[in-house]
């Protein structure tokens, strides 16, 4: 049995965050120190990529519905095994001290909104999923609703996951029910290689667990944090990656409505992820009204309370792209919220003179006031800017230049 753990305590120090949006401009955050690659990372690389789950569980629709209060542990490999070892880091026992001291079991027809088992799904259903069939790693990150957890599975071939804890009675207390079934009903359906994968979800009396690809990466924000912006050729990558992702979502009638560095995510060989689907919406009709996302980000269809459709996210790439190479979003205005309404509304877009002509072009056609007159996701794909930078070669560099 090989183990790599002595290298993969040197991955920087991961969170996912489970933040929900709110409509306040973004403040910027502390810069936290990173760890240096090392020469032997490589391997941990082939290892993670090799056990991180890149297919889906084996399905099996269970004869009678999940019985959670009667959790059995999976057998683990036999000592002949020959299965690479994969240092998760030390559990620090969160859950079960956290399920002393918080939350409480919910009953009635919350109970039953909220009895999520992806066993049981209609669609591509799983096996059956307990908290004993995990191997609990090292914290993630802390969110509203509960902590995020590297795991192992006990059984072959034994993959790498983050497991997200959610408190029902919190969200009940949240009222947003709705909203989080919707998150897992969205996100269950989606397989695209920079959206983030759940692979499944059970819960118990008092909380939810939804199973997620580990982005061995941790979050894009930190790294953006860490650098204050990106340069062209890195930026330009993420925004490929981000383009044909929501070309997806939006082929799929999923308009996600709260792009942000905060819910992307880095998978182990640099590529972006697509997470927190909590404001995304199935809009097959494709024309929706509610009030959502961050104030940054919001288009003026939506600060001035008209209709909007998947347009939306073709607006919050056009922001993410400049935030990526400014180090901040282009309308915000620390001094007053109504500030950043106002130019958000005005298309009050102001470049520096240190980005390209060809990225300025780029951002000005998808930031239109007019929804209807913004850059297309696949013209965007070929737009100069895109092609210029766009390799053949490993994804992997995309983080690195």
């Amino acid at each position: 049995m090989t183990s790599v753990g002595s290298v993969t305590r040197q991955i920087a120090a991961l969170e996912i965050s489970t933040k929900k949006p709110t409509l306040v401009p973004s403040s910027s955050s502390t810069t936290r120190p990173t760890h240096s690659k090392q020469p032997s990372q490589t391997n941990v690389t082939k290892l993670l990529t090799k056990f991180a789950a890149p297919k889906p569980f084996p399905s099996s629709k269970p004869t009678q519905p999940s019985n959670l209060r009667q959790a059995t542990r999976q057998p683990s490999p036999g000592p002949g095994s020959t299965q690479p070892a994969i240092d998760i880091g030390r559990y620090d026992g969160g859950l079960e001290i956290e399920d002393e001291k918080r939350g409480e079991a919910v009953h009635g027809e919350a109970a039953e909104d909220l009895a999520l088992d992806s066993s049981v799904s209609r669609k591509c259903p799983t096996r059956e999923w307990h908290l004993s069939d995990f191997d609990m790693g090292r914290p993630l990150g802390k969110g509203k609703f509960g902590r995020v957890y590297m795991v192992r599975t006990k059984s072959a071939p034994k993959y790498i996951l983050a497991l997200k804890t959610l408190y029902k009675s919190e969200i009940v207390q949240s009222k947003v029910e709705k909203q989080i079934r919707r998150e897992i009903e969205i996100q269950q359906n989606l397989r695209h290689p920079n959206v983030l994968r759940l692979y499944g979800y059970f819960h118990d009396s008092k909380r939810i667990f939804l199973m997620l690809e580990f982005a061995g990466k941790g979050e894009l924000y930190k790294q953006l944090s860490k650098h204050g912006c990106f340069s062209e050729k890195r930026s330009s990558r993420y925004i490929d990656q981000m383009a044909d992702a929501l070309m997806y979502l939006h082929g799929k009638h999923v308009i996600h409505r709260d792009i942000k560095p905060e819910n992307l995510l880095l998978g182990i060989n640099g590529e972006l992820k697509i997470g927190d689907f909590g404001w995304s919406v199935h809009a097959p009709g494709n024309r929706r009204m509610t009030l959502c996302g961050t104030l940054d980000y919001l288009p003026p269809e939506m600060v001035e309370g008209r209709e909007h459709n998947e347009k939306v996210d073709y607006w919050a790439l056009g922001v993410l792209t400049y935030e990526f190479l400014i180090g901040n979003p282009p309308f915000e205005d620390r001094s007053s919220v109504n500030n950043t309404y106002r130019r958000i509304a005005k298309v009050d877009l102001k470049f520096p003179p240190t980005i390209s002509v060809e990225v300025k072009d780029l951002i000005s056609k998808l930031l239109q006031y007019d929804p209807g007159r913004r850059l297309a996701l696949s013209a965007v794909l070929h737009h100069p800017w895109i092609v210029k930078y766009r390799s053949k070669i490993s994804i992997r560099d995309s983080g690195d230049a």
